[in-house]
């Protein structure tokens, strides 16, 4: 008698509640499907996001990971498709935005890709923009960091060999791209300008960072006093 009622009562309380459990399914098949393809607003965020992980130094694994993490939200195509028009925007901007392009040279430096690619490109050439571009005082085993007028320059003096025949004392004009073919040519200047800056790898890329950041710096604390 027991188990008949048992029974019974299994079979009412199926017929009572055995029909609303399809709907929460479908439910959350629906919501799958909501998901709103990402704006220029969007994904001017996520990339900012993405440049203050690559600024404080988690890595190559790191972006890779991150980028991966939203690539059924925007493929690559899409990235580098945006980042064409961002860079359109912030070259047309008579703001400098020399952190971010310096962050996006830091980000096409973990060679992560195309994305990392394009960015690198934008990043170098906001660096180079007329006047925007940061350029350094190299006076023998010193650096020094100017910016007078508005005109920012990387003086290098004669001793250090080159260019070749420079008068002693001389001061030569140079821009970062030449810096950095001249830091992968000689050795002794990787070493005078690691030793002044306090690190301790002679990496030419890491040198150039090291330099963009000190300028940045300089700038960032000569505004808060001003």
């Amino acid at each position: 008698m027991l188990q008949r009622l048992i029974q019974w009562l299994k079979q009412f309380f199926q017929r009572l509640f055995g029909g609303k459990q399809n709907p929460v399914k479908v439910t959350e098949d629906s919501q799958k499907e909501v998901l709103q393809p990402l704006d220029d607003t969007d994904l001017e965020f996520l990339f900012m996001e993405l440049l203050e992980g690559v600024h404080q130094a988690r890595g190559q694994a790191w972006a890779q990971k991150w980028l991966h993490n939203i690539e059924d939200r925007i493929s690559t195509e899409g990235w580098v498709n945006w980042l064409q028009r961002f860079g359109e925007r912030l070259l047309a901007s008579p703001t400098p935005n020399n952190e971010i392009a310096s962050r996006m040279v830091q980000l096409g430096e973990l060679e992560i890709g195309e994305v990392g690619d394009v960015a690198y490109d934008i990043g170098m050439q906001l660096l180079r923009r007329s006047g925007d571009e940061p350029v350094w005082e190299y006076d023998g085993p010193d650096v020094e960091i100017t910016d007078s007028d508005s005109t920012q320059a990387f003086h290098l003096q004669g001793e250090t060999g080159n260019p070749e025949n420079l008068p002693q004392g001389e001061l030569q004009t140079i821009s970062l791209e030449q810096l950095f073919a001249m830091l992968q040519n000689d050795e002794h200047l990787r070493l005078q300008i690691a030793q002044q800056l306090g690190i301790e790898t002679d990496d030419p890329q890491v040198i150039i960072q090291a330099l963009v950041n000190q300028f940045n710096g300089a700038n960032q604390e000569s505004e808060e006093l001003g």
